[in-house]
């Protein structure tokens, strides 16, 4: 705001100046009058002391500014009673905007445009604008982390050498380290930004046929004739390992227990975050999956153990769904890489009466006949995370006109972006009841 008046007259209109900026920056919106008239008078009261300044009293109104609730809290302008008008005002929409697309404050430009009114008129090029930004990263980083789980890839314990059926434990760790697990999550981010960014459809999430990687991590997955350390897109057209995040290291691995792969992990986890299928919970009391094992010996394969554990009265109804999903991904060990050996039986059914043979035809599957299943959850958990609340049984509707409209303007990824932020969920509230 410049150096201090020379005239004493005028320090006040100064710090009200500086106070009424930092105060409508942090509550994104402007200053209500009595709230910087406050503030005006804290600093005026800490200057006025001994060894009091200019800076110790701005320094004081600042901690008092990054104290409030308005600056802490995520409040929106409040409903007046009886009012039929239930959009949020243009500051509440530039906050959810903001936070949702950037996981930050509103930017200068968003402000100016929801000072003006005109947020709402010009809210598709003020979309793609944010997409573009290089702070939208942070949305696919967070958003990713929480659905697909990527921010737990870097701290999943594995016993590596058992898994890799190795002995030397150093040699084991050149295999699968820390900077494996930084390339998988790595790989997730890239592929989901370049499908948003290139409007490509969101099934694509499913049936990609290429992905991001670098050298290392082309090594690690056993991708022949691979040179550079930057990450590139890399088409995996006629390669065993098919694209798309069923086959990600990221996601082979969230989904697997210590020392072994886990149908059941990697069957809910598609069932509660690709399908979106309902399922009941476990009952109490359930026996180890390695417990069936000394009924068929150490030889016992993953399926013929599953099959037993399902044969179980208990555990029928559950393992029925998760299970042969699960098993569709046994060519893949714990820690993400595709094996030798690949005569395993992937085949199964899903509930819904579709039968697969291994991951390839179930990716067809979800692509296909269940695409409804992963456009709506897909929907869901972008809607969870854009208004940071759970998916009530109200927004059904809603819920289906953003499938609705995306899939009309093609299913490009972008397009669920646009149809959710133009939805009633993210543009209005629910009128309060009274007691």
């Amino acid at each position: 705001e410049g150096h201090p008046p020379g005239d004493p007259s005028q320090m006040d209109a100064h710090i009200r100046q500086i106070i009424r900026r930092m105060a409508s920056l942090a509550y994104r919106r402007p200053v209500e009058e009595g709230i910087l008239d406050r503030l005006v008078k804290l600093t005026n009261h800490k200057r006025s002391q001994e060894n009091g300044t200019l800076e110790s009293g701005i320094r004081l109104a600042l901690t008092a500014i990054l104290s409030s609730p308005s600056f802490l809290l995520r409040g929106e302008e409040q409903l007046l009673e009886n009012s039929e008008n239930l959009d949020i005002d243009e500051y509440s929409l530039a906050s959810r905007l903001s936070y949702f697309l950037w996981s930050s404050t509103p930017d200068a430009a968003l402000l100016k445009m929801a000072r003006e009114g005109n947020l709402r008129k010009n809210l598709r090029p003020t979309i793609d604008r944010m997409l573009n930004d290089p702070k939208s990263e942070r949305f696919i980083t967070n958003f990713v982390g929480q659905w697909l789980q990527t921010r737990d890839v870097e701290a999943k314990f594995f016993d590596t050498p058992h898994v890799l059926g190795i002995d030397d434990g150093n040699k084991a760790r050149q295999i699968f380290n820390l900077y494996t697990r930084q390339d998988m999550r790595k790989e997730t981010e890239l592929f989901l930004s370049y499908l948003i960014r290139e409007n490509r459809p969101a099934v694509e999430m499913i049936t990609a046929n290429y992905s991001f990687i670098n050298d290392r991590l082309a090594k690690f997955y056993g991708i022949q004739k691979f040179e550079g350390k930057q990450f590139r897109k890399v088409s995996l057209e006629g390669h065993p390992r098919p694209g798309g995040i069923l086959t990600q290291g990221s996601f082979l691995t969230v989904t697997s227990n210590p020392t072994r792969t886990s149908p059941v992990k990697r069957g809910l986890f598609v069932l509660d975050n690709i399908l979106g299928l309902p399922h009941a919970p476990a009952p109490p009391n359930i026996p180890d999956l390695e417990d069936t094992r000394s009924e068929l010996g150490k030889n016992a394969t993953m399926r013929q153990m599953m099959e037993l554990h399902r044969s179980k009265p208990l555990c029928r109804s559950c393992h029925e769904r998760m299970d042969p999903i699960g098993l569709a991904l046994e060519d893949y060990n714990a820690i993400g890489q595709l094996l030798a050996d690949q005569n395993r039986d992937t085949s199964g059914e899903l509930v819904t009466g579709e039968k697969f043979n291994g991951i390839t035809e179930l990716r067809d599957i979800i692509a296909g006949p269940r695409r409804k299943d992963f456009h709506r959850c897909l929907t869901e958990k972008l809607l969870t995370y854009a208004l940071g609340r759970g998916v009530e049984y109200y927004d059904s509707p809603a819920i289906t006109g953003i499938i609705r409209h995306a899939e009309k303007a093609g299913g490009g990824l972008r397009e669920f972006i646009y149809a959710l932020i133009e939805s009633a969920p993210f543009q209005k509230r629910r009128r309060q009841q009274k007691d």
